[in-house]
Order: C-alpha cells, then structure tokens, then sequence
C-alpha cells in the first residue's frame, strides 16, 4: 500500500538535516562537500563544520528578523555557502525561490510581483549591475543581469566581496557572527514545521503578463529527495558529483562526499578531469551537459571514469542515436539511466540506457513509473501524473491534485512512450503530425547533432508547411548537410512517412532555454520568422 503524500514526506523532511548531522556524529572530520573548479579543489567542509556553519546561518537570519513563511529570492553559485544557505532556510521554514541571473528586466519584474520575495541572497556582481564599476565590467562582456539589486523592501544577503555602490547588504560572516551558543557552538534553531508549508518555488513558462512558478511545499520536496535517494542509493563511501539540490541533498544525508563544481562551462574537458581525479561514483547531467560530456570524450579518444557506477540524465529529452554514442564510453558496470520528470513532479519514470536502446517501437521509450508515482491517459492520450512529489500548485492559482504534462504518451506494458507534444502538434492538412516521433529519426542521420521539427502557419492557405531544422555536428560544411538529410528523409532505413515529410530543411544552431538546456522551441521559430495557427 502506497503512503500517502503527508505520511511519506514527514519521515523524508524530518530527516534532512537531523541525518546530515547523524553522518557529522558518527565521523565528524570525514568530508562533506568538496567546491571545486574543474579538478582543481577551492574549498573542503568537513560534516560538523557543515552542521555548525548551517545552524550558525539559521540563528543568524532568525536574529535579524526571519521569520518562518519568508521568501527568499536566490541567486548563489554552487558551492559550500550555497548549501550551508539552502539548509539554514528550510531549517528555519524560509521558501526558497532560484534566481536565472539572466532573466530579462521585465520578466524578472513580473515574477517578483507574483512572488514578493522579502530577502535576496545574491552574489555581490549581481547585487551591483547598474553601480559604475559593475556596469562597464558587465557591459565590456557583453553579460546582462537581471535588476536583483534594484529590488525595494526587501533584506539583502551577500555572497562575495564589497563592491562600490552595492545595496546595503549583509555579508556571510557578519551573518554567521554572533550566532553562536554556549562555548561558541551554534547551537540547532528551535522552528516548528508543517508538511503543507510552501518550501520551493521555481518559476518556469509564462509570460510578464502572465508569471508562472511551481510551489512546492516542504512534503513534496521531502518526497522528491526521498525517492531521489532511492533511486540513486548513494552510501557513505560513495562521490557524487553534482550541483544540484535533487542529488546534492541526497548525497549529503547518506554522509557520500559532493563534490560541488562552481559551474559547468563548454570546458567538458576539465570536468572529466574532475570526475576522474577524485574518482566519483554518482553524477547526474542534463542531456546539454552530457552531451558535451560525450563530445569532449570523442575528440580525446578518452572515456569516463572507471569508478563510475551510476549516471543520471535527464531534464531534456534523450536520444537513442545520442545513447548509442555514450553507450561504450562508460565503465562496464556502470549503471545509467534516463530520468523523466517535470518542473511539477520530479522524478516520473526513469528508463536504464540498454533498454532503450533496445527499444525499436514508434515513440520515445521514458520507462517505468517510479515508486509513489500515479499515472493516467485522458481521453486525447494525454500523460497525466499524481503522487507525494507533486507540487502543490501554482502561485497565486488553485490547488494541483494532478499535473497535466502536456505530453501524449501510450502504455508498452507497464513502460511508457512519450509520443510528442501537445502543443508542438503540426496539422497539414488532415495530417496530424507529431515531431518527437520523427525527430529522433533525423538524429541517425550521419552529421546532424540534434533536430527540430516545426509548423509554420500559411494564412493564405490556411494549412501549416512543416519545417526541419538541423543541427549540425563539428566540421559539418551546411550545404552538403541539408541535401543528405533531404535524400535521407525521402529513401532508405530513415525515411520519414510520407505525410510527414518536411516542405522546408535549414541548418542552423538550435537554441536552449534555462538550466537545464531544453530545446527552446518558442526561440527557434521567432529566429526562423515562423509562425503558428493564430499569430
């Protein structure tokens, strides 16, 4: 019998922090998180400096005025501050909200009159866009930021040195400061919890008009890092790379060492370097990353570490052709796996890397749902999920019991297939097209890095044209790519159907959207002058 979602999450939220310190009690030197920068190490926090350092935040935040239910904006770079903050706020019953630095001006404004944050936690550059010094350093690089610093009533903490011009901001060490208990020991905050309280927010979709953001309360997070762990299984003997809170966070309580890069860049090569130096055994990388990670490898005539037992993708779709690349260049027994999940309910499903690439069926083979996770097909063959990781809704609207994913899937036995999406359906004529079934198709073709299959609406004719853009891989000339995908589509073990065979091919470089590096189709068509029913 399955929990239910209050009754699976108290045990996981209780735990959080309480079994990080139980790791810290039974060996307080072992390292916890080491920062790095490529392979090189920047800092190391054993575990009961990490407990000491996060109550130290939490007393201090609550010496100033927080109280339980504040909003946090966030936007702090991966490292050992970083976690020691994330745990002190939801120690402390804070609602964490994850800045993209790079949000525009007008977006950023919205989100924050939906979300009316009441502390900012932030690196100094950002704090200081638009002072003198900031701005010709910013402007010289061509980086834009978002207006953090610019933000009124609110409390701001900052990660980083002084600069001029900076709002009034609290440093970490004045911070932590005066925290402390008895024998300088600080000692853990004293905060009564509720599963239903809200705990992260992460904005996704919408428009300035129209914000949107998940709220996930501290029972669905407890239950997505619950079964995170359990998927993963990470032990006290373990390394985990990673950077984000899903695995970080499961790492920590199983008292494995994380290993905490301050950012991945298109250098892939120094971060095989790093898994490889200090010999991780876990990691987990969006389909982007991984990508490059694969590329980096191929170019080098090198492989993955042999110490690496398990490999999570996710966040973006994932390829078989992509996967028949990695595929030989993992250990022998390293286990990987394709992740499936949403912004709203994370994981979903999950699939092992030989299984898909076995699979030969129409669609895209996603696996079978993970434990907790209830899922159905509407009337229009829609994926519908519930469970004890759903969020809780979104800000300012009703309820969620059930998160619509807006794609169109059908059962393989008790597997899933991911048919396309809903909203990425072209109609030509009284041809119902869904790219995600031909787009891995086009993938095979020798040369094409990724590709994009898009209407584009013809008001004169009151029908779509469908439009394939590829990718091109390195040293690929466009001209002789373009006619081998056309020849490709039209004859031979590729070919398309024939009611879904493009009007139009283009090469060009197809645009990611976020963190987590989803092909963003809404960018690609607006670049390509392209235009859907209704514009």
């Amino acid at each position: 019998m399955m929990a239910s979602r209050t009754e699976a999450a108290v045990c996981a939220d209780a735990s959080m922090l309480s079994r990080i310190a139980e790791r810290a009690r039974e060996a307080p030197a072992a390292h916890a998180i080491r920062e790095v920068s490529g392979a090189r190490i920047r800092r190391t926090i054993a575990r009961e400096a990490l407990v000491r350092r996060t109550h130290a935040m939490a007393r201090g935040l609550m010496a100033r005025g927080f109280v339980r239910g504040d909003r946090v904006l966030f936007s702090v770079r991966p490292g050992i501050d970083a976690v020691c903050l994330v745990l002190a706020v939801h120690e402390i019953g804070g609602v964490l909200i994850p800045q993209d630095p790079g949000t525009s001006d007008a977006l950023f404004t919205a989100r924050m009159a939906l979300l009316n944050p009441r502390w900012v936690f932030a690196e100094s550059m950002l704090l200081g866009r638009s002072t003198g010094v900031v701005s010709r350093v910013l402007k010289r690089r061509g980086i834009s930021f978002a207006p953090v610093g610019e933000l009124r009533d609110v409390q701001f903490v900052r990660s980083g040195p002084w600069l001029p011009g900076l709002p009034p901001a609290l440093s970490l060490s004045a911070l932590i400061g005066g925290a402390h208990g008895p024998g300088g020991v600080a000692a853990r905050p004293d905060v009564d919890h509720r599963p239903d309280d809200e705990a992260f927010i992460v904005c996704t979709s919408g428009t300035t008009s129209a914000p949107k953001a998940v709220v996930h309360t501290r029972a669905s997070l407890a239950s997505i890092l619950h079964t995170v762990s359990r998927e993963l299984a990470p032990t006290a003997q373990d390394v985990v790379y990673a950077r984000d809170l899903h695995l970080l966070l499961p790492a920590l309580c199983s008292g494995a060492l994380a290993i905490v890069p301050r950012d991945f860049t298109a250098l892939a090569p120094r971060t095989l370097r790093a898994l490889a130096r200090f010999e991780v055994t876990h990691a987990f990388f969006t389909t982007r990353d991984c990508r490059l990670l694969v590329e980096a490898c191929e170019a080098s005539s090198r492989r993955f570490p042999p110490s690496l037992r398990s490999l999570m993708i996710g966040a973006a779709p994932v390829r078989a052709p992509f996967l028949a690349r990695l595929a030989p260049l993992l250990p022998d027994a390293c286990e990987a796996w394709c992740v499936y999940g949403a912004t709203e309910m994370l994981p979903i499903a999950r699939v092992d890397l030989h299984e898909k690439l076995a699979y030969t069926g129409e669609g895209d083979l996603i696996g079978r749902p993970v434990a907790g996770a209830r899922v159905r097909l509407d009337a229009s063959g829609q994926l519908l999920v519930s469970g004890p990781s759903l969020c809780a809704g979104y800000a300012g609207q009703s309820p969620m019991h059930e998160h619509a994913t807006g794609d169109l899937a059908r059962a393989d036995g008790d597997r899933l297939v991911l048919l396309g999406r809903l909203k990425d359906m072209i109609i030509r004529g009284d041809h119902n097209i869904y790219p995600e079934l031909y787009e891995p198709l086009v993938e095979r073709i020798p040369g094409v890095r990724r590709a994009a299959m898009l209407g584009d609406f013809r008001e004169a004719e009151a029908d779509e044209r469908v439009v394939l853009v590829v990718e091109p891989a390195r040293g690929e000339v466009a001209e002789t790519l373009q006619a081998r995908v056309w020849d490709a589509v039209r004859a031979g073990p590729l070919r398309l159907d024939r009611s879904a065979l493009p009007d139009e091919v283009r090469v060009a470089t197809l645009p990611d959207a976020g963190r987590s590096h989803k092909l963003d189709k809404r960018a690609l068509r607006a670049a390509l002058g392209l235009r859907a029913p209704g514009e």
